[in-house]
């Protein structure tokens, strides 16, 4: 019985603590005005330690109303600490996840499958309390000559850095990615402020500034430059293949696709037998349509990933271009195999019959006799009818498909003599395209 008191007596604390938040916010605002004051006096304003205060101050500015937040925080844990909400609203978004919005005298939480995705201050004592903090430790830095407070201005830094990591993820939640890369800036400007280059968080402002660009493309230069930053400090947490590709876009995006490739060649040597590197490496080449670079490319992603259908397709496809019949066919056929239900494997299988067939028509106009002409024409024939199969097994996984009724109307009208059969299939599918 006694622990259920204590528990209770807990959470009445918390919420009370949470309660006493608006008249410490007022009284945050007089502190404010006094430490303006001490700054524009003659004497105090020049001591290092007026300095230091202010910077404690503003960082208290800022955590008044979330410096006990953090994200995945369950809902319970946040009701323990700022008591039941004035308002919720719940909704569920396309994928059916449950959407919880919180609504307090001061904020706003946001929480998804019962944890704490983001939040919005609705209140605040000072428009950018962490600005103004760093600018005063930086200020007692200066005025501090023997460096005495060394030690106590850079725990304050430590303290703000921390507090604009957590900024700066909110601010991607909340999708304001300009936002997270201005305070990503921050953290970096805070680390080299401390003598050391902050590795992680140049990446992190690449990231959030590559977020941005997608949207406005405006900071996709800014974007290289902090990947490259990172890069440069030996950054090694991040998936490559994320990385390099974020890379290679932020470069094309800029129309420098030439170095966009070395970023991708140096993720590459580094990693020879990442396939999304590898994929990457793929794409570029077939954009240039270089088939041979690119199906070397192929061959080492199916080393490395052998039951994937879409590499085998690609590699009949890049086949199919440098005039290897045969290699096409094997390559449709083992994706066929791997992935039975896919149109485009059997539409392209039936492509190279077909084009195969025109070819040798285009050989038996060229005969000098009818004997010469009734080979070649015979031998089309055959790569016609074989191309038949893979077309109607391609109608029958994509129905109404016009391009490829085209195709066996075509098909089924040279075949109809040969092929009695292809009669009535001509005639049926001519009344289907009439349909359209």
């Amino acid at each position: 019985m006694k622990r259920v008191i204590f528990m209770l007596m807990v959470s009445v604390l918390c919420v009370s603590v949470w309660a006493q938040n608006d008249s410490k916010a007022k009284s945050l605002e007089k502190d404010i005005a006094k430490s303006d004051a001490a700054i524009q006096d003659a004497k105090k304003g020049i001591v290092p330690g007026t300095w230091l205060d202010r910077g404690k101050l503003f960082v208290d500015v800022y955590g008044v109303n979330v410096h006990f937040l953090r994200a995945n925080m369950p809902v319970a844990e946040a009701t323990l600490y700022l008591g039941k909400p004035t308002a919720t609203d719940v909704t569920a978004d396309e994928s059916g996840k449950s959407i919880e919005t919180h609504t307090y005298s001061r904020l706003k939480l946001t929480f998804e499958q019962g944890v704490l995705v983001s939040w919005v201050e609705t209140a605040t004592i000072a428009p950018e309390p962490l600005k103004e903090a760093v600018k005063s430790y930086q200020k007692a830095k200066e005025l501090d000559e023997k460096g005495k407070l060394t030690k106590k201005i850079n725990d304050g830094l430590k303290i703000v850095g921390v507090d604009l990591e957590g900024k700066a993820f909110n601010e991607y939640a909340l999708k304001d990615f300009k936002a997270a890369y201005q305070s990503a800036k921050d953290k970096i400007a805070v680390s080299e402020m401390l003598g050391f280059s902050d590795t992680v968080y140049h990446y992190y402002a690449g990231f959030f500034s590559y977020a941005q660009s997608e949207l406005d493309k405006s900071l996709w230069k800014e974007s290289i430059f902090h990947f490259d930053k990172a890069l440069s400090l030996g950054f090694k947490d991040a998936d490559p293949a994320l990385l390099y590709n974020m890379l290679y876009t932020a470069c094309a995006s800029i129309g420098d696709t030439a170095k966009g490739l070395t970023y991708v060649e140096k993720g590459f040597a580094l990693n020879p037998n990442d396939l999304g590197l590898i994929y990457i490496m793929i794409n570029y080449y077939l954009e240039r349509n270089e088939s041979e670079k690119a199906l070397a490319y192929v061959a080492k992603a199916k080393a490395g990933d052998p039951k994937n259908g879409t590499l085998w397709f690609a590699e009949g496809s890049l086949q199919d271009k440098l005039g290897h019949k045969d290699e096409a066919l094997a390559a449709y056929e083992q994706a066929i195999v791997l992935e039975p239900t896919n149109y485009s494997y059997y539409y392209n299988k039936g492509v190279v019959y077909f084009n195969s067939a025109v070819k040798l028509f285009e050989e038996a106009d060229k005969a000098a006799s009818n004997a010469e002409y009734d080979k070649w024409k015979d031998l089309a024939d055959k790569e016609f009818y074989k191309a038949v199969a893979p077309m109607e097994k391609a109608l029958e996984l994509h129905e109404n498909d016009r391009d490829v009724m085209e195709t066996l109307k075509s098909l089924y009208f040279r075949l109809r003599t040969q092929y009695p059969e292809m009669e009535a299939k001509y005639n049926d599918t001519v009344k289907k395209l009439d349909q359209f």
